[in-house]
């Protein structure tokens, strides 16, 4: 959890007690910031651990950022929105069809690459390439293999950790930048 302390609360409201809405300007500019960096740094946690590339985060992932007021206070917030990645995202091999091929597959970076008897990798009318099964007693006779979530790779706890410590960092540099800038008469209406 990213937390802004009281004792940093009270410098900030003591230093620009004087500048109209000084303390929550800057405290507003801080959230913002590390919301930016929780962002930056989940995508950074999530291919590092798991054997994806931020591009491929990014294309099938919604990620939102807010900032707003509540009882007295600011709340920043970052959320990951998305369907499951399919599985042909991730470390797969071959990378395109091939017939009678083994295909094999890994999730996490420290995992070696897992065979799987009956899938084949193949390419859609749509255009879309992936990895797939067959089962003719299903009602849909090919099925994609997916994996997991960008959301759910944003709560693993080693990612979890990683984003909260750089965001922690972020949140002691940037409320001395604040205060500094407000100061200045940055940010201000004169």
């Amino acid at each position: 959890m990213i937390a802004i302390t009281n004792e940093q609360i009270e410098r900030v409201s003591l230093i620009l007690g004087s500048v109209p809405n000084g303390a929550e300007k800057a405290l507003s500019s801080v959230v913002r910031r590390a919301n930016t960096t929780v962002r930056t740094e989940a995508v950074k946690g999530i291919t590092n651990t798991y054997a994806i590339s931020a591009q491929n985060v990014r294309a099938e992932t919604t990620i939102n950022m807010r900032t707003r007021k509540v009882d007295g206070g600011i709340v920043g917030t970052v959320s990951f929105a998305g369907y499951k990645l399919p599985l042909y995202r991730f470390n797969v091999t071959p990378t395109v069809p091939v017939q009678r091929a083994t295909v094999k597959a890994a999730v996490l970076k420290e995992n070696t690459r897992t065979p799987f008897e009956h899938a084949f990798i193949a390419k859609m009318k749509s255009g879309h390439t992936g990895m797939f099964e067959r089962d003719t007693t299903a009602r849909t006779p090919i099925t994609e293999f997916m994996g997991p979530s960008t959301a759910q790779m944003a709560g693993n706890s080693v990612v979890l950790e990683q984003v909260e410590q750089a965001a922690q960092e972020t949140v002691s540099k940037r409320i001395e930048q604040e205060i500094n800038r407000i100061l200045n008469g940055y940010g201000v209406k004169k």
